[in-house]
């Protein structure tokens, strides 16, 4: 076998590790990072039709709060350190005792 052969035999070989390791959780649910890229600042409560919250994990370590918009169902992450985000999470961990 010559060596450019070996070499993209390699290489073949390492990017189909790393996709189906990517992947290899995926399916059953674990979420290998966090969920929010970008969050959001603005006041939007009166289009929230639900609210839920995701503690630091192994993968995150940030908290993250994702509300589902009732109009769209589109689902948008929240900036935590917000005013009227703190108070959403005050309320929910009120409900929750």
């Amino acid at each position: 076998m010559s060596i450019r052969m070996s070499a993209s035999l390699v290489v073949v070989l390492l990017a189909l590790l790393t996709i189906t390791e990517g992947m290899s959780l995926r399916g059953v649910g674990a979420d290998l990072r966090c969920r929010c890229i970008e969050t959001e600042r603005r006041r939007i409560g009166k289009l929230i039709k639900k609210v839920e919250m995701f503690p630091p994990s192994s993968h995150c370590r940030d908290t993250e709060i994702i509300a589902t918009l009732s109009n769209s169902g589109q689902e948008i992450c929240l900036d935590v350190s917000a005013p009227w985000v703190k108070r959403v999470i005050e309320k929910m961990l009120a409900n929750n005792k």
